[in-house]
């Protein structure tokens, strides 16, 4: 499918088509937004269009430059993504591994080489926000002399946490949320496909796991639904009984997020229900996440005030994000301290 014909963001590929027309490429890109939505699908597809063989403003998808690329046996384009300590098998990892600076040598001995087939050398690095500070001040070297031919592309759902001087040399590309009617259709065609007479998805299915992703094919699609549901509802029927006075409850509920298999999703199912609150109070259920359960998020949201559910919001993400690399803060220390906000927040 060339970039002309990607789905849903229409500015973000005119971006990229004008300057492929103009030849005027940057060196280095940098893709920030939710993971899932369809960044790296992009990059990659940038990287054909810079090797096609058959056209000079989009790929074709069908000469030889195109399908090694798909099939990453392309040797001038390259993927770097965070992984897990050897210790535990070096896999890769986008929720707790690391980018560290073996991997940026790697990158630039890659880069300083000649293209063997006369195109651009294009180096993707997913999930640039695991670099650790040492990776990314190696990596920063390469982005103020770029090797000639050569086109690097970061990307990053926060683009906050890297160096200011990284993001300055960088042009940043903000990528939006897939809209709702192309994520049912994606989601739904995506699923009954990979399941095939095992699973059917009706439409209100395909909308609710569309909003729960927050316009993320790849959250969508990376969901076992009922076990999702199940977890949502766990989720909200702790909230109500948070309290401080019986804190071997909080600290077990902590437990329960903390040990489970994705405490990150966990947080972000916590975190999605707080904004939908923060919504209801503002008169907004038209924008509501949650809207297959509404009548129970009126309920809890009941009583409380639009700024205290802000908060909340915030304390949740700030959990998310330390206990994420680099911070690698204590799971089970850091819910129980967010728990305990909530609950003198209520």
């Amino acid at each position: 499918m060339p970039l002309s014909d990607t789905l849903g963001h229409d500015r973000e590929i005119g971006i990229l088509r004008k300057a492929i027309s103009n030849k005027r490429i940057a060196h280095s890109f940098l893709f920030v937004g939710p993971h899932g939505i369809g960044k790296r699908f992009t990059a990659v597809s940038l990287a054909k269009a810079l090797n096609c063989s058959a056209l000079s403003d989009d790929f074709c998808g069908e000469c030889q430059n195109c399908r090694d690329i798909d099939n990453s046996s392309y040797g001038d384009v390259f993927i770097i993504e965070p992984r897990e300590p050897e210790s535990k098998g070096g896999e890769v990892d986008h929720e707790t591994g690391i980018i560290k600076i073996d991997a940026v040598r790697d990158v630039q001995q890659r880069l300083s080489y000649r293209a063997v087939r006369g195109g651009k050398k294009i180096c993707i690095v997913d999930g640039a926000e695991k670099m650790n500070k040492e990776a990314q001040n190696a990596f920063l070297k390469t982005l103020e002399e770029p090797p000639p031919d050569s086109v690097i592309i970061l990307i990053v759902s926060d683009g906050t946490v890297l160096l200011p001087t990284i993001i300055s040399r960088c042009q940043r590309i903000n990528f939006r949320p897939l809209p709702r009617n192309i994520m049912v259709g994606i989601v739904r065609k995506k699923i009954e496909l990979t399941h095939k007479e095992r699973l059917a998805v009706n439409d209100e299915t395909a909308a609710l796991l569309s909003s729960l992703s927050g316009g993320s094919v790849g959250k969508a699609l990376g969901w076992d639904i009922e076990s999702m549901l199940e977890q949502r509802k766990k989720i909200v029927e702790m909230l109500p009984r948070l309290s401080l006075t019986d804190m071997e409850g909080l600290f077990k509920a902590a437990e329960e997020i903390s040990k489970g298999d994705r405490p990150v999703e966990s947080l972000e199912f916590l975190k999605m229900w707080y904004r939908d609150m923060a919504v209801v109070k503002q008169g907004g259920e038209d924008m509501i996440i949650n809207s297959d359960i509404l009548p129970v998020l009126k309920q809890h949201a009941g009583g409380k005030t639009f700024d205290r559910l802000a908060n909340g919001f915030k304390l949740i993400h700030q959990a998310q994000m330390d206990i994420m690399p680099p911070q690698y803060a204590n799971k089970q220390l850091t819910v129980e301290n967010l728990l305990m906000q909530l609950a003198y927040n209520r």
